[in-house]
């Protein structure tokens, strides 16, 4: 699916004649262009900006195409929705969340470097690093959430637990100690792994998300569009793969994921008028519209819900709110076809 930047045309009397004087051969293309977008077809044309903004046209959330959804209010930790929120599946590149939340506890921040192994290297998103070299922690989390690169990954790993063995011990231990009992991890990146070793679910992976959010520093990372770093392999403009940053509007920290297994996955916050969601995607064949669609609507349930009773208030006259906390299951729904191949 492609993402057009948004443009915006004033075709006011003022701003045309302001402008040079259209020739008629011009103005002939001109009314060529007009005919031919006037002729053609709806479901043929690219996505309207102004599907997507303050007041969208609203398409159900039921319609989208992952196996697993979940939307989560930040403030209120309510689940506006779900979709198999359960169901174990592959993260790919959200794995590098965990990889982050650690590293960045450990170490106090984003501070000190890291002198790379042979074994820190990895395929195929990457720096590329160059044994011996030293890279400041600093470029390494940019690396890892901007541009997704696997052996930042394994170098952040390592440097807090000595091994990529002993760090996945820690990223299993964590993911215990925080009742993520869907979930289970066999390398730092969420490259392809042995079948029923590397998995989480979308309640899991939101509980990750969030605690990641809670540290301004990588907020900021995974809002960035673009960052350059130089390291011996070269200098290297980072880009970051969140095709929504910068489109979608109020679109904040993301974490996008893809392998052929695992298909499109998805960690994404968007705040707007004060109030931001939280949206954790797994199995898609397409993450950006699915994205586009839970938060659109979303937004649009926050803006005419009624208000949610506070503690000590609720006279038992409506069911409480579901929270990210006390049901994690939300709404279940029938689960779109996956088609998957299993990672072997």
């Amino acid at each position: 699916m492609s993402l057009p930047h948004p443009r915006l045309h004033d075709f006011s009397a003022g701003q045309l004649s302001s402008d040079s004087v259209i020739t008629r051969r011009r103005a002939l293309a001109l009314l060529g262009s007009m005919l031919v977008a006037a002729s053609t077809p709806a479901s043929a044309k690219n996505f309207l900006f102004r599907d997507y903004g303050p007041h969208p046209h609203l398409a159900s959330p039921d319609s989208i195409v992952a196996v697993a959804a979940m939307l989560v209010d930040a403030q209120t930790g309510q689940v506006l929705y779900a979709r198999n929120p359960d169901r174990r599946l592959l993260p790919a590149s959200t794995t590098k969340l965990m990889t982050a939340l650690i590293v960045y506890e450990k170490l106090g921040g984003l501070n000190g470097s890291v002198r790379i192994a042979p074994d820190d290297r990895a395929e195929p998103s990457n720096i590329p690093v160059i044994p011996g070299e030293v890279i400041s922690v600093y470029d390494l989390f940019h690396a890892l959430l901007i541009e997704s690169a696997n052996d930042s990954a394994r170098a952040l790993g390592r440097s807090v637990a000595g091994s990529e063995e002993g760090f996945v011990q820690m990223m299993n231990a964590r993911a215990r100690s925080m009742g993520l009992y869907n979930t289970h991890f066999y390398n730092p990146n969420g490259l392809p792994a042995p079948a029923g070793t590397h998995y989480t679910c979308c309640a899991d992976l939101m509980k990750i998300f969030a605690a990641v959010l809670r540290y301004p520093e990588l907020r900021e990372i995974m809002s960035t569009k673009e960052f350059v770093i130089r390291t011996r392999s070269g200098t290297h403009r980072l880009v970051n793969h969140n095709r929504l940053l910068g489109y979608y509007p109020g679109m904040g920290a993301a974490k996008t994921g893809w392998t052929v297994a695992s298909r499109h996955t998805y960690a994404a916050s968007v705040t707007r008028g004060g109030r931001e969601l939280l949206l954790t995607i797994l199995d898609s064949t397409d993450k950006w519209s699915d994205a586009m669609i839970l938060f659109n609507w979303g937004f649009a349930q926050a803006a005419t819900a009624p208000e949610l009773p506070t503690a000590g208030d609720d006279d038992g006259s409506q069911p409480p709110a579901t929270s990210l906390s006390s049901a994690p299951t939300g709404r279940m729904l029938t689960p779109a076809p996956s088609g998957r191949a299993n990672e072997q």
